[in-house]
């Protein structure tokens, strides 16, 4: 059985949201899942980092995924990732998606 070792915290989660919520259109789209597997939302993406990143609160996110809108003046996978680095968060970076990571799991 695995075990959880916590990354985040309430803090940097709330600095993520507030950082996003400045830039508006321009920032990436969203999901996360939770560490009981829920996956919010559960189809697709979410844009708004005003009110919906923070509705089920922080202490439960196991990762939250970002992807970069396809708009001109959108932030980069590259500024997304330096972006949640500069706070401390833990990130894993591919092709078109940040991983950032609230609980590890060992």
């Amino acid at each position: 059985m695995s075990q959880l070792v916590g990354l985040a915290n309430n803090t940097k989660w709330s600095e993520l949201r507030a950082v996003m919520a400045e830039h508006g259109e321009n920032a990436p789209y969203w999901r996360t899942r939770a560490t009981n597997g829920f996956v919010y939302p559960q189809d697709g993406w979410d844009a708004d980092w005003s009110y919906h990143f923070q509705l089920g609160g922080y202490k439960d996110i196991e990762w939250c995924e970002l992807t970069p809108r396809e708009s001109p003046g959108a932030i980069s996978l590259v500024e997304a990732a330096a972006a949640c680095k500069k706070i401390g968060f833990e990130v894993e970076v591919n092709e078109s998606i940040v991983r950032v990571i609230g609980y590890r799991r060992v």
